[in-house]
């Protein structure tokens, strides 16, 4: 049964979702094959692009729901067969290669860590948690106009904070490093 692009068997241990994301991304990669040749094609960075926006979200769809399923050996060695092959195009390396030896050449990260990490941020951010601190929502920015203004220190008072710049300039052009001490 299919719910929520979900599929779902008798026992659910979404060993059917886990084929049929497979299947999918297999096709996916086999199309791809076919622009991505060792001389000429879709060069490196475009490939990544490809599997950073269109297969990491297939594999990852729903994973706080099945990733029991993906901790089973037979699971996750589909996944990374899969991973490996798109690996090898990213890469554009020999088809001998290791899957952790084409992870690193292709500069992805594996399979499991994608999908822990995509789980974590899912519990982390879905579920009430006091301590996840959340990026504010563009809406409540200040404006710039609003940031306080920066004054220089006048003799005989006393501060919380002092401001000591490296007093960078090259011409008209000024730097911006700076250091921060507290009380």
């Amino acid at each position: 049964m299919k719910y929520l692009g979900i599929y779902l068997d008798r026992k659910f241990n979404f060993n059917a979702h886990i084929d049929h994301t497979v299947a999918k991304l297999i096709t996916l990669v086999n199309m791809l094959a076919r622009t991505a040749k060792l001389q000429w094609g879709l060069g490196h960075k475009a490939l990544k692009t490809i599997y950073e926006g269109g297969v990491v979200p297939l594999l990852t769809y729903g994973a706080p729901i099945w990733i029991e399923a993906i901790r089973k050996n037979k699971n996750l060695t589909k996944y990374k067969r899969m991973q490996r092959l798109m690996n090898i195009k990213i890469a554009k390396a020999h088809r001998t290669i290791s899957y952790d030896a084409s992870c690193v050449i292709a500069g992805v990260r594996p399979t499991q860590i994608t999908i822990e990490q995509r789980v974590q941020t899912y519990m982390a951010t879905k579920v009430n948690n006091p301590e996840y601190d959340a990026p504010l929502e563009v809406r409540h920015w200040r404006h710039p106009a609003e940031l306080p203004t920066i004054r220089e220190v006048e003799n005989g008072s006393t501060y919380t904070a002092e401001v000591y710049t490296d007093g960078s300039k090259i011409g008209d052009n000024f730097g911006a490093a700076g250091i921060i001490f507290v009380n």
